[in-house]
């Protein structure tokens, strides 16, 4: 018996796959659980409608991310920050706080995921990556001494 599943089932499937198992496994364990429901055509083309709308969504998702990553290229942050005499941070700045300082500066929002640096401890300039799925955009971090 064809069934789709309805959630993740440990050595069957995932979510929302279409599997062939015994009809005494799915009529007396699957279906009462609500861990899958028989495969009919229509259910099997409504699926198939659902998976290609979810990854036009997602295609879509990382293209706006990839065109927000390519305006930033080239800009420069300036962030200010308590710093010892040595030029030592005594709060380290985070990606979080990069981002919210290019939002602020210069009106872009991205996610913490497209920023992968090390938190930054010293004042001067830092250059930094930003990574979407196909671009990346160099900007330049700023850290001045309060």
């Amino acid at each position: 018996m064809k069934v789709i599943l309805l959630k993740d089932v440990r050595g069957l499937g995932v979510n929302h796959a279409i599997k062939e198992v015994s009809d005494g496994y799915a009529v007396n364990f699957l279906f009462p659980q609500k861990l899958a429901e028989a495969a009919t055509d229509e259910k099997i083309k409504k699926l198939a409608l659902q998976q290609e709308a979810y990854e036009a969504e997602l295609q879509a998702g990382e293209a706006a991310l990839d065109a927000s990553v390519a305006t930033a290229e080239g800009k420069t942050v300036s962030l200010t920050a308590r710093a010892t005499e040595k030029g030592g941070l005594f709060k380290a700045l985070t990606a979080k706080d990069i981002l919210h300082g290019l939002k602020e500066e210069h009106s872009i929002t991205l996610p913490e995921a497209v920023l992968h640096t090390d938190p930054i401890k010293t004042i001067g300039e830092h250059p930094l990556v930003l990574q979407g799925k196909h671009k990346k955009a160099n900007i330049t971090l700023v850290v001045k001494a309060v």
